[in-house]
């Protein structure tokens, strides 16, 4: 990794985390340090536009290639991406950014990856029908289980420490339901809930790697014949080690959205050793704490079932709403 003593004028003032996510998909505001990523590098400068959704400064240029600046509070999603990249990229079956240049601009680390092709399965997820959908979960069930068998010797400064990231989030559940809105009528269950689901939460994992980002605007599509077909994985910035099942929740929310068959089509396809007599009452309780639990969990934008706050008079209500198990 190269770094340089550069102007701090590349990079615009910002106050806090809050005032960074503002500005963050203002080219005006990044164009100097992304004109000094590419002088630096021989890039292409033209044709600069800006992601509006993420976390981090991400910019494409009309060469096929992403930069992604990456502020110094966020150097660990750097971090994260790097690695999990170099693990995942050639060696899953779906294609995953390559990475073209690393470097560092006044304490921003950043990366130049290649651009892949297609839309983002957030965009298309709408028009399937529902072989097309079940198509699909099963395609990132395949996806899932090939990086989930990958070695993660290396990646040791990615791990969660399951047990003790359990007790922590346990400890803040209620504090982060309360900032994400959850309704107070669900938050005042979480206690007792939490308690009833502990017996079912993995122990003493042996971790795998968790890419965190089996979500549908994280996922890529293109139309082969009429259909449209999973092809790409992008941003790996919240990559992580710990159990298998915490990867399953982002396809189980975002996309199976209180299907039965939708979740039996995924769930059945991942390489966690589930199959149909595990779909069960107690397999939706795990989930659901689990999704409680998540360190980014909001269940207010996670869930997508219509109407499912006036749906759900309890969080147990809520559990049968999203994995309505068993499948009949």
């Amino acid at each position: 990794m190269t770094a340089d003593p550069i102007d701090q004028a590349l990079f615009p003032p910002f106050d806090d985390a809050a005032g960074f996510d503002r500005i963050r998909a203002d080219l005006g505001a990044f164009l100097p340090a992304i004109r000094a990523v590419c002088e630096r590098h021989g890039l292409a400068a033209s044709g600069l536009a800006a992601f509006e959704r993420g976390t981090n400064v991400v910019v494409s240029n009309d060469a096929g290639q992403i930069i992604k600046l990456f502020p110094p509070f966020l150097r660990h999603q750097f971090e994260a991406e790097r690695l999990a990249l170099g693990r995942v990229h050639g060696n899953v079956p779906v294609a995953t950014p390559e990475i073209l240049r690393e470097g560092e601009l006044d304490g921003w680390p950043y990366l130049v990856m290649s651009r892949l092709p297609g839309r983002t399965l957030e965009e298309v997820w709408p028009a399937l029908g529902g072989a097309e959908r079940a198509e699909a979960l099963a395609r990132i069930g395949e996806i899932m289980t090939a990086a989930h068998a990958l070695p993660t010797g290396g990646l040791e400064s990615l791990d969660l420490g399951w047990d003790a990231f359990v007790e922590r989030q346990i400890a803040g559940c209620e504090g982060r339901h309360r900032r994400m809105r959850l309704p107070e009528r669900l938050i005042a269950q979480i206690p007792a809930y939490l308690a009833s689901a502990r017996p079912l939460l993995p122990t003493s994992v042996i971790p795998v790697l968790l890419t965190g980002e089996y979500t549908p605007e994280n996922l890529l599509v293109t139309q082969t014949g009429g259909a449209w077909r999973v092809t790409g994985m992008i941003d790996f910035a919240d990559a992580c080690l710990g159990p298998a099942e915490y990867d399953l929740l982002g396809p189980c929310l975002f996309l199976a959205a209180g299907s039965a068959e939708l979740q039996r089509a995924f769930l059945v396809a991942c390489g966690t050793g589930i199959a149909d007599a595990d779909l069960t009452p107690a397999l939706s309780r795990k989930l659901m704490a689990l999704a409680l639990l998540h360190r980014y969990s909001n269940l207010g934008y996670q869930v997508r079932i219509e109407g499912w706050e006036s749906q759900a008079s309890s969080l147990s209500a809520l559990e049968q709403l999203i994995w309505p198990f068993p499948v009949r």
